[in-house]
């Protein structure tokens, strides 16, 4: 067995789990109905319904990583997700200085926190 992996990612890793399926669930299922509560008009249902479904991939990748304690497994997890955010955030920070709707930088915001996060603890676990 490596080394253990430290409270603070699998705090980090249990939020994303939590945050990864409510998002999920949401944009997968009901996006419709979470577009019109921010005056968001959706023109193509299936760009939503698929990052609903990446939303549930990723929460559920953060939940099998949380249940694992040696750092050499849970890295690649840790990697996919600095793979994943730092293209979601070039593609929302582009969305939004373009004409995206100001409530995604709520989701933004989060995703920086988490870009943030996870590099953290990446390079602090590397050692």
């Amino acid at each position: 067995m490596g080394k253990e992996i430290s409270t603070g990612l699998r705090y980090i890793l249990l939020v994303h789990f939590i945050l990864g399926i409510i998002i999920g669930v949401v944009f997968l299922f009901f996006p419709e109905q979470y577009c019109l509560l921010f005056g968001i008009v959706i023109n193509d249902h299936g760009m939503y319904r698929l990052i609903g479904a990446a939303s549930l991939a990723l929460g559920f990748s953060s939940y099998l990583a949380y249940k694992k304690n040696d750092w050499d497994v849970v890295k690649l997890f840790v990697q996919m997700e600095l793979v994943w955010l730092v293209g979601a955030n070039v593609g929302m920070i582009w969305w939004l200085t373009t004409n995206g709707p100001i409530m995604a930088w709520v989701i933004e915001i989060m995703f920086i926190i988490f870009l943030g996060a996870f590099l953290l603890f990446y390079f602090q676990e590397k050692k």
